[in-house]
C-alpha cells in the first residue's frame, strides 16, 4: 500500500487458527435434494424448557461448506423440527435463531457452551437416514445496566459505558473490550445481548486536548474522540476534534465529547471525573467481575462519579519530524494499555514543533503511548457496528464488522503507512503540574521482500495475497502489520510499514487454505523465532513461502463400549514453548469437535511431534490455556506428523483436570 494512506484493518481471524479442523471456504450453492433427515427439539438451555417459533436451518456439504439457501423452518409448540430431503454428506450443521436468545447450534446430548461463536458437531448422513437426536440448547441472553450520577447525585447523561471481558490470547489473560453505550437522560444505561459470562464494566471518561488551530468536528457516537493525522495522498486534511470544544488557555482547548464534563474548577485547581471501573476504582485489576447468568439481567450496576484535582502535562518528542505532526498522543493507566479505545486518561495532538500537551490530568501513573498505529482486540459476542475510518482515532465506535475462529477481532489503524516513529514512556503525575516531558521517538521497522507458493496447484494468478505479522506475546496495542502481493506478479513483492517494537510472527494469507511453510530474513530461518521491530531496522530480504499442502491427520472418537462420542477435539505440540507467545492465531494448535459418527480430521499441519485428545465438548475452547495443555500432554495420545503421511488415531473421552 502506497506511504501516506490510511490503512484500515478488521483481521478477523479465521479458521487458519485453531477450532476447524480444516480450512475449506465457504460460499453459497444450491445444495442437491436428497432422501435423508434430521429431526430434534430445542430448549432452553437453563430452564429445560422447549422453544416453539425458533428458526431451524442447516449449512450442508457440496464438496466445499456451502450455506444452504432453502428456508428454514420453525419449531413447534413442543419445540420440534424437521429437516428433510437432505443429500448423504459429512459436515451437516444445525443453526438455530430466536429473538431474545443467541444464535444455536448442535453440540451433543447436552448443552455445552454459552459462546455464541462455539462450533456445532457436524452431522454425518447417508441416503434414506433420519436423524431423530439432534437436540439444540439455545441460551436466552441477558443485559446489564444501572445508572450514572455525579457526586451531587445528579444523573450524567450521554456519558459513555464499555464491557470488558477476560480472555486468554498468546497463552496469556487480557482484558478485552466489548460493547459500548451511553447514558439516557436519567443517567441510565443498558448493555443488552450478552452470553452467560463474567464480565466487567466502566464509565469511561477521556480528556481530550487539542490545539487552538483545530477545528470542532461532527460529533460522533456513542464515543467522541479526536483525530489526527487525516487519510490521502499526497495532501493530509487538517485533523478535527469529534464534537465542540472549549478554550482552556488560549492556545489549548479540551474537547467535550461522550464522557462526563469536568466539574468547574475549585480554589484554583482544575477538576476532572476519571475513568471508573465497577464497583468504584481506576483500576481494571481491581474491579469487582459481574456473573451473569443465562437469561438473567442485571440493573443495579451503579456509578457514582466523584471530581478529582487535575494537572496539566506538557513536553515535547525527541526526534519529532513533519510525520509526528497531528499524532495523536495516549495517555493509558499503566498496566492497561492494550484495553482498547476510550480506556484512554487523555489524548492529545503532536503540533508543528513536537511539543504537545494534556489538560485536565488526574493524578496516577500512566504510560504515555506516541504511535502511528492504534489497535484492540475486541472479545467475542461484541455487536456489530459501524466503524470510523479516520486516522489517528482518539476513541472510536469500537464495535467488530465480524468474528474470528477464536472469537475476537483485531481492529488496527495505520495512520502513516509510510513509515513513522514510535515511543512509549512511563509518567508519574502528582498534584503538581509536569512540564518538560521528554518523550524519545524511535524508528518504526519496514519488512520487505517476496512470497514464494510452494504448491502442486498454481494459484489463479489474478489472486490477491495477503501476508501479516502478528505481535507473539498477543499485544494489541503492536497491530498487525500486512503487506499485499498479486499471485500473478513473477516477484511477488510486497512491504509491511509500521512494525513497531515487539517481537512478530509471520502469518500466511487467511484466504484460500494457504499455510506458512517457513519465513527467512536474510537467509535465517525466522518461522518460529520471528522478527524483532525494536532496532526500527529495514528487514529488505524477507521470504515468506505459502503452501495449501501440509500433514494429516484423522480418527475416530469412541466410548467405552466403542460406539462414537460426542467430543471435543484438541491437537498441540509436544513441545511447551509452543503452548504461548504464539501471536493470535497458533499455527501449531487446533481444536475440532467429532463429527456424528465420532471421526475428525486435521489437515494443513506443520510437520512435527504432537499430542491429541479427545475432551468433552465444553472443554474444546480451553486450548488457550497452557495450563489445560499441560495436563491434557499427560493424558493424550503422541503422534508423529509429517507431509505426505495420513496419520490415524483411535481415541476415548478423557476430561481434563486442571491441578
Amino acid at each position: 500500500m502506497s506511504g501516506g494512506l490510511l490503512l484500515a484493518i478488521a483481521v478477523a481471524l479465521l479458521a487458519t487458527g485453531p477450532v476447524r479442523g480444516d480450512s475449506a471456504n465457504e460460499q453459497q450453492q444450491n445444495p442437491p435434494a436428497g432422501t435423508a433427515a434430521i429431526s430434534g427439539v430445542v430448549t432452553d438451555a437453563v430452564t429445560g424448557r422447549p422453544l416453539p417459533g425458533v428458526s431451524v436451518t442447516v449449512i450442508v456439504p457440496n464438496g466445499i461448506r456451502t450455506i444452504t439457501p432453502r428456508p428454514a423452518v420453525l419449531t413447534d409448540a413442543r419445540g420440534r423440527f424437521v429437516l428433510d430431503n437432505l443429500p448423504a454428506g459429512d459436515g451437516f450443521e444445525v443453526v438455530t435463531s430466536r429473538s431474545g436468545y443467541q444464535v444455536g447450534r448442535y453440540e451433543g446430548p447436552r448443552a455445552a457452551s454459552s459462546d455464541p461463536w462455539a462450533d456445532g458437531i457436524r452431522i454425518k448422513l447417508t441416503d434414506g437416514e433420519w436423524r431423530r437426536d439432534v437436540n439444540v440448547f439455545m441460551w436466552r441472553m441477558g443485559s446489564i445496566g444501572g445508572r450514572v450520577v455525579d457526586e451531587r447525585g445528579e444523573p450524567i447523561v450521554g456519558t459513555a459505558v464499555r464491557l470488558y471481558r477476560r480472555r486468554l490470547l498468546g497463552g496469556r489473560s487480557q482484558f478485552l473490550p466489548g460493547a459500548v453505550v451511553t447514558t439516557d437522560d436519567r443517567g441510565i444505561y443498558r448493555i443488552p445481548f450478552l452470553p452467560p459470562d463474567s464480565y466487567y464494566v466502566a464509565v469511561l471518561s477521556v480528556q481530550s486536548t487539542v490545539p487552538a488551530n483545530i477545528p470542532d468536528g461532527q460529533r460522533r457516537l456513542p464515543l467522541g474522540g479526536v483525530f489526527g493525522r487525516g487519510s490521502g495522498a499526497p495532501a493530509v486534511p487538517r485533523p478535527e476534534s469529534s464534537g465542540v470544544s472549549v478554550d482552556v488557555d488560549g492556545s489549548h482547548r479540551l474537547v467535550l465529547s461522550n464522557f462526563a464534563t469536568p466539574p468547574p474548577p475549585a480554589s484554583g485547581r482544575p477538576r476532572a471525573y476519571a475513568p471508573t471501573f465497577y464497583p468504584s476504582t481506576r483500576l481494571i485489576d481491581g474491579a469487582q467481575p459481574i456473573e451473569l447468568a443465562g437469561g438473567t439481567s442485571r440493573t443495579d450496576i451503579d456509578f457514582r462519579l466523584e471530581p478529582v484535582p487535575a494537572v496539566r502535562i506538557s513536553g515535547k518528542l525527541s526526534g519529532a519530524t513533519d510525520r509526528t505532526t497531528n499524532m495523536l498522543l495516549r495517555l493509558m493507566l499503566r498496566g492497561g494499555e492494550h484495553l482498547g479505545f476510550g480506556s484512554e486518561v487523555a489524548t492529545t495532538l503532536v503540533e508543528a514543533d513536537g511539543r504537545f500537551t494534556f489538560l485536565n490530568v488526574p493524578a496516577g501513573g500512566y504510560t504515555l503511548v506516541a504511535s502511528p498505529s492504534i489497535a484492540e482486540v475486541q472479545g467475542p459476542g461484541t455487536p456489530q457496528g459501524a466503524l470510523s475510518r479516520s486516522a489517528g482515532m482518539g476513541v472510536v465506535r469500537g464495535l467488530s464488522a465480524g468474528y474470528s475462529a477464536v472469537g475476537m477481532n483485531v481492529m488496527w489503524w495505520l495512520a502513516d503507512a509510510g513509515g513513522g516513529s514510535w515511543g512509549r514512556v512511563a509518567v508519574d503525575v502528582g498534584d503538581a503540574s509536569l512540564d518538560n516531558l521528554d518523550v524519545p521517538m524511535r524508528a518504526a521497522a519496514t519488512v520487505s521482500g517476496r512470497v514464494v507458493i510452494d504448491d502442486p496447484a498454481p494459484p489463479d494468478p489474478s489472486m490477491r495475497l495477503m501476508v501479516s505479522l502478528e505481535p507473539a506475546n498477543a499485544d494489541p496495542t503492536l497491530g498487525v502489520p500486512n503487506g499485499w502481493t498479486d499471485a500473478g506478479d513473477p516477484d511477488r513483492g510486497f512491504v509491511m510499514n509500521g512494525v513497531l517494537g515487539g517481537r512478530y510472527l509471520f502469518r500466511p494469507p487467511p484466504f484460500g487454505g494457504w499455510r506458512l511453510k517457513s519465513a527467512t530474513a536474510g537467509g535465517v530461518d525466522v518461522t518460529d523465532a520471528g522478527i524483532d521491530g525494536s532496532t526500527g531496522q529495514l528487514f529488505n530480504d524477507v521470504v515468506v513461502t505459502i503452501t495449501r499442502s501440509g500433514a494429516e491427520l484423522s480418527g475416530m472418537v469412541v466410548d467405552q463400549t466403542g460406539g462414537a462420542a460426542t467430543a471435543g477435539v484438541v491437537l498441540f505440540p509436544t513441545d511447551a514453548k509452543r503452548w504461548s507467545d504464539y501471536g493470535f492465531t497458533p499455527d501449531r494448535v487446533r481444536s475440532t469437535l467429532a463429527s456424528s459418527d465420532g471421526s475428525f480430521k486435521f489437515t494443513l499441519m506443520a510437520d512435527g511431534e504432537y499430542v491429541c485428545i479427545a475432551v468433552p465438548v465444553r472443554q474444546a475452547d480451553r486450548w488457550m490455556d497452557p495450563r489445560f495443555l499441560a495436563a491434557a500432554a499427560t493424558q493424550g495420545a503422541r503422534v508423529s506428523l509429517k507431509m505426505g503421511v495420513s496419520a490415524s488415531l483411535r481415541l476415548q473421552v478423557a476430561e481434563v483436570v486442571l491441578k
